[in-house]
């Protein structure tokens, strides 16, 4: 619809100060003429009549009605004195009229007066050829306006509203797209599908949500059906074959391909096709290419046929579409599939397999391998071909698919046996990452490894995957020896993917011991060079490498380097379309590196989506569920800060990745601890801090370290204390570890500040501050310059002492404000306004006594009365009272106006 048309529609067609107005309306079948027709009769005014006639065909009683009122509307329209005659008169379906009601029509709009609005509507592909719409030309009042408004298919944006409306706002991209593909946007045929596709999420059926599988499987609604096999039954004999032909094609095809498919001759051809055409049956789709509207309709038609037709039908597609000067080769695999015809099936598989990888279709590359090896009918020789290509592109293909493909493999009748071999290979490896990481699957890794000594290839790549330190509960010395096995395994092959593969799971553990063998594990090449066609197979796993490496160095606080790794990886992946997995994770460490670093502006949002694009596989979300926890806890909003960790999606901290348990543990001991629940936050870091002994990589107790400590501390055990400090002590400064050194920075200030050694505290917080902001880490720079500003101001250091102080927390309250951590920001608001009162004599809040000014600040925060409370280790009735007379004092009609009376 062109812009002039919608600045008419925008009002009332019908307007007293303006001439007439006939409003032509054309389209085909269920593009939305009368949703159209609709907008206009709400947009009428009330009171000034409107009526409303659809044309039948054959005419019937309501017809008879209808002429009888044209007849008496044409006589009103012609008396001066009408005074009831209604201003808009809509005529639906038009095609359908006879002579006599067109002859009423012509004689309505050639006196339709000033002030009214004629609204015709009809289908185009239903109107005889070469004939008026109303039988002769119209003929109007001078001064009429006569605008014409062609519907079409639903804009795409449109579409997807209505598809989020009825689906869900979280209705996958891929799902919406397909879904408008196969419906050509045909609004009817839209609205009549999407129930169905409702229905398979309430029955179950799809219960995570509707997906690409089930547009597949969608059949034509039943209009459609039936609208386009009548129109199919009243063409020629030779038209329905070119119909056929088109429908089973199922793409838009030129005239000389669908002679080739029908043996019709090219003269044949032309005139079948116009009266297709002409009907509507099928439409034109592009530069001389024709097909059908909405491919459901195909479907429609293609179901309707025998099946030996169909299947004659599908090899013609299928020889056709090999002589195409760009082969798309997924169709001729699908044709020849449903041809049920094997010559040629496997070579054409394969190379459907590489079309599909190469944009990125990996879902539909594992599910043609997966359908053609479990076909018994296809000879040894071309299974074990088949078998090679689906292990070469495993690592691109989602969890779901990979299993179900590795399932088939290692099932697979006739494959040779290392193949099968490398299938369970792969099979334990979950795709060379500890993905749903327990002791089984590592217990499932050694019997691997040890049934491999004639395979040193695949042995390299299960030991590679051992020493991936992420495991939960393995040594670190386990590690170190299945690293040192898999270098000597790999010295065995010069195969550059299975290099590439080993050297990906290598670089983690490296890095995190700050190895120089690293260095030659990370991708040497330059991210701007060209990759070359040989190298093209390895890519995903070089990006795997340099995404591992930025995960290695996220732990450790050398966050410069994780960014430049995750930002080549991630080009590298986007550019070899690496895979589902490594997206996933790229999207997790970039969620931790920004909470890390202090960009927190849309973070949440970002981490709820991963959070719900994961909801098939959880655990692909927990780093964005602890994201989201610390978030809340920075926020005062405790319960669901627990709720995101604590929730039925959770895993147990024995079953995440080593680091990212001791994250989450830390949210949990830091929860404890702002509840006051010492207790619970002692016992959180207990269980904690023993899985890192486990564990044996003191460099990841950084993260929870202070916090331990200041747990032990909080409970009157400063033995503990002090043990985990020497624990983390034993972690070497080395300057790959910069995170680790900063934790034990705070850790022995805490010790300092509980023997009431005062002002080394408040030094050593004060470099803590230092050390973090350095990573950078703002966060924990600004809570480290809050302990300090405690420390010295018990210690009563001094005048200058006490400026700086100030100075530090007055930062550090910017910090935190700009981060958007309310609770926090808060509490350091208070402690500054305590450290620097108001001048005698210019109060900043006059009348409010000391601890009203304390809770008044923490209310404006953001804090609850009970968090407020524990804060100030006071009643939560005190400070109801309190606050009470805050808002009393000041006039604030409510908390949420303390911020602006403050």
């Amino acid at each position: 619809m062109s812009d002039p048309w919608k600045a008419v529609l925008h009002g009332p067609l019908a307007d007293p100060a303006r001439p007439g107005t006939v409003l032509l309306v054309e389209g085909p079948a269920g593009t939305g003429k009368s949703h159209l027709v609709a907008g206009l009769r709400r947009r009428h005014p009330a009171g000034s009549g409107c009526l409303t006639l659809t044309c039948a065909d054959p005419p019937d009683g309501d017809a008879q009605h209808a002429f009888d009122a044209l007849d008496a509307l044409t006589r009103a329209f012609g008396d001066p004195t009408r005074a009831a005659a209604p201003t808009l008169l809509v005529v639906e379906d038009v095609h359908r009229a006879d002579e006599r009601t067109r002859c009423r029509i012509r004689r309505l709009a050639r006196t339709l007066p000033n002030g009214c609005a004629l609204v015709l509507t009809w289908r185009p592909e239903d109107l005889p050829a070469a004939r008026p719409l109303l039988g002769e030309p119209l003929s109007c009042p001078p001064g009429t306006a006569v605008l014409r408004i062609r519907t079409g298919p639903l804009p795409a944006a449109v579409a997807r509203e209505l598809t989020e409306r009825t689906l869900g706002a979280r209705c996958p991209d891929d799902v919406i797209e397909r879904l408008y593909a196969v419906t050509g946007g045909v609004a009817q045929v839209l609205v009549d599908v999407l129930p169905v596709l409702a229905g398979t999420v309430l029955a179950d059926t799809s219960p995570d949500g509707p997906t690409v599988d089930a547009v597949e499987a969608l059949e034509a609604p039943p209009r459609l059906a039936e609208t386009v096999l009548r129109r199919l039954a009243h063409l020629p004999a030779d038209a329905r074959r070119l119909v056929h032909a088109a429908a089973v094609l199922g793409e838009p095809a030129s005239e000389a391909e669908l002679a080739a498919l029908t043996d019709l001759t090219a003269e044949t051809v032309r005139g079948m096709l116009l009266a297709a055409l002409t009907t509507a049956v099928l439409t034109d789709l592009g530069p001389r290419r024709y097909g059908f509207r909405a491919p459901l309709a195909a479907r429609a038609v293609a179901a309707s046929l025998p099946a030996p037709e169909r299947a004659d039908l599908h090899h013609r597609a299928a020889q056709v579409l090999r002589r195409r000067a760009d082969v798309p080769w997924p169709q001729v695999a699908g044709h020849l599939l449903a041809a049920g015809v094997r010559r040629g099936l496997v070579r054409a598989a394969e190379r459907a397999a590489e079309t599909h990888a190469a944009a990125g279709r990996h879902r539909e590359a594992a599910r043609l391998l997966q359908d053609l090896l479990a076909d018994r009918r296809i000879p040894g020789p071309a299974r074990a071909r088949l078998a090679t290509a689906a292990l070469r592109r495993i690592a691109g293909f989602t969890l779901q698919d990979a299993g179900a493909l590795l399932d088939t493999l290692t099932g697979a009748p006739l494959l040779p046996g290392p193949l099968r071999a490398q299938a369970r290979v792969l099979q334990g490896l979950s795709l060379c990452t500890p993905t749903t990481p327990d002791h089984d699957g590592w217990l499932h890794l050694e019997r691997a490894a040890r049934t491999l000594p004639d395979e040193p290839g695949l042995a390299a790549r299960v030991l590679a995957a051992m020493s991936m330190p992420h495991w939960p509960g393995i040594p670190l010395a386990e590690h170190r020896q299945c690293a040192e096995r898999a270098g000597a395994a790999l010295a065995a092959t010069t195969d550059p993917v299975l290099r590439a593969a080993v050297n990906a799971n290598l670089v983690g553990l490296l890095l995190t011991l700050g190895d120089p063998g690293a260095e030659q594990a990370l991708p040497a090449r330059p991210l701007g060079e060209d990759e070359g066609n040989g190298d093209a197979a390895s890519a995903g796993h070089r990006a795997r490498a340099l995404c591992n490496a930025a995960d290695a160095t996220l732990w450790l606080g050398r966050y410069h380097d994780s960014r430049s790794f995750l930002e080549r990886g991630a080009a590298l992946a986007g550019r070899h379309h690496a895979g589902p997995h490594v997206a996933h994770g790229i999207r997790s460490i970039r969620l931790l590196l920004d909470w890390a670093t202090g960009r927190w502006t849309g973070l949440a949002d970002r981490a709820a989506d991963l959070v719900a694009d994961t909801a098939r596989t959880p655990v692909l979300g927990h780093e964005a569920r602890t994201v989201l926890a610390a978030l809340c806890l920075a926020r005062g909003e405790w319960s669901q800060c627990r709720a995101w960790l604590a929730g039925g999606l959770a895993p147990h901290p024995d079953q995440q990745l080593a680091p990212v348990a001791a994250l989450s543990s830390t949210v949990l001991v830091r929860l404890a601890l702002a509840r006051g629940d010492h207790d619970d936050a002692r016992a959180h870091a207990t269980q904690a801090w023993g899985r890192l002994r486990s564990k044996g990589i003191w460099a990841w107790a950084a993260e929870l370290a202070p916090w331990a400590v200041m747990a032990a501390l909080s409970t009157g055990d400063p033995a503990t204390a002090r043990t985990m400090a020497r624990d983390l002590r034993a972690t070497p400064a080395a300057p790959h570890l910069p995170l680790a050194a900063a934790a034990r920075r705070w850790c022995l200030a805490a010790l300092a500040e509980h023997d009431g050694d005062l002002a080394r505290a408040a030094d050593g917080y004060r470099a803590a501050a230092d050390a973090y902001a350095a990573l950078p880490r703002p966060y924990m720079a600004a809570l480290a310059a809050e302990a300090a500003s405690r420390c010295a101001a018990a210690a009563g250091e001094g005048e200058d002492a006490d400026r700086d102080t100030v100075d530090r927390l007055t930062e550090a309250l910017l910090v935190l404000t700009g981060l958007g951590a309310t609770h926090d920001a808060a509490r350091v608001r208070s402690r500054l306004r305590a450290l620097a009162p108001p001048r005698r004599g210019r109060p900043a809040h006059p009348g409010l006594s000391p601890r009203e000014r304390e809770v008044a600040e923490l209310a404006a925060g953001g804090l609850t009365n009970r968090q407020i409370a524990t804060e100030l280790h006071l009643s939560t009735r005190t400070v109801e009272n309190h606050v009470a007379r805050v808002l009393r004092k000041l006039s604030a009609p409510s908390r949420r106006d303390l911020p602006a009376r403050l």
